[in-house]
C-alpha cells in the first residue's frame, strides 16, 4: 500500500466526520475519499437519476463528481458543506446534460460549463436551491401531467376545470397530479440528504 493511501475498519467509517476526510483528502489520502464515496454516491446517484434516467449517463455522472472532487482537493481549505459542494456539483452535471439535450436552454447562462466553486452566498443548499430543482422536475414532465399539475397546484383549478381543459376524465387528472407529487416528494427526499432541512413542503 503507498502512503497516500490508508487503511480504516468498517466501524471507523461512520464515525469519521466530513471535514477530517476533506483534510486528510487534501493530503492525498484515496481511502478518504473512498469512505466519501461510499458515504455520498447512492444520495448523488439517486439525485441525478431524478432527472437523467439513463443509468450509463448516471454512473458517469456520479463518477465523475468524485474524481472532481479528488481533482479539486487541494482548493477545498475554506468548504463548509461538502453535502452543498456535492449537491451543485451533480446540479451542474443534470445541466449540462440537459443543456446538451436543448432541454433547459434557459439555465444555461445561469449555470457555466465546469463551474463547481461556490460563492460567499453558496456554501449551504438553501430552500431556494431545492425549489429551482423542483421547478425543473416540473418543467421536464409530459405536457398533460405538467399542465394538470400547474393548474391545480398554482391556479388552484378543480379536478373538474383541469379534465375539461385538457379532453380527459377527472380520474386521468387525479393520476397526473398524483404521479407528479410522488416523483416530486421522491426528489425532495433525495435531495433532503444535501442540506440541514428536515422537511420542504410541496
Amino acid at each position: 500500500m503507498s502512503a497516500s493511501e490508508s487503511t480504516f475498519s468498517r466501524t471507523d467509517m461512520s464515525e469519521i466526520p466530513d471535514n477530517e476526510l476533506i483534510e486528510r483528502m487534501r493530503g492525498g489520502d484515496t481511502g478518504a475519499l473512498g469512505i466519501l464515496y461510499m458515504r455520498y454516491a447512492p444520495s448523488v446517484s439517486k439525485f441525478a437519476y431524478s432527472f437523467i434516467r439513463v443509468r450509463e449517463d448516471v454512473d458517469d455522472i456520479t463518477h465523475n463528481v468524485f474524481c472532481s472532487l479528488w481533482d479539486s482537493r487541494d482548493s477545498l481549505t475554506d468548504l463548509e458543506s461538502l453535502k452543498a459542494y456535492l449537491f451543485r456539483m451533480t446540479r451542474n452535471a443534470i445541466f449540462k446534460v440537459f443543456r446538451h439535450q436543448q432541454i433547459v436552454s434557459e439555465y444555461e447562462t445561469y449555470v457555466k460549463e465546469g463551474n463547481n466553486g461556490f460563492s460567499d452566498g453558496e456554501k449551504i443548499v438553501t430552500t431556494a436551491d431545492l425549489l429551482e430543482m423542483i421547478d425543473l422536475m416540473i418543467s421536464n414532465m409530459p405536457e398533460a401531467q405538467k399542465t394538470a399539475f400547474r393548474m391545480s397546484r398554482y391556479e388552484h383549478k378543480t379536478y373538474a376545470e383541469i379534465a375539461e381543459h385538457l379532453g380527459v376524465s377527472p380520474k386521468t387528472v387525479q393520476y397526473y397530479i398524483s404521479q407528479a407529487l410522488s416523483d416530486l416528494r421522491k426528489l425532495t427526499e433525495v435531495m433532503l440528504v444535501f442540506t440541514t432541512l428536515d422537511s420542504l413542503n410541496l
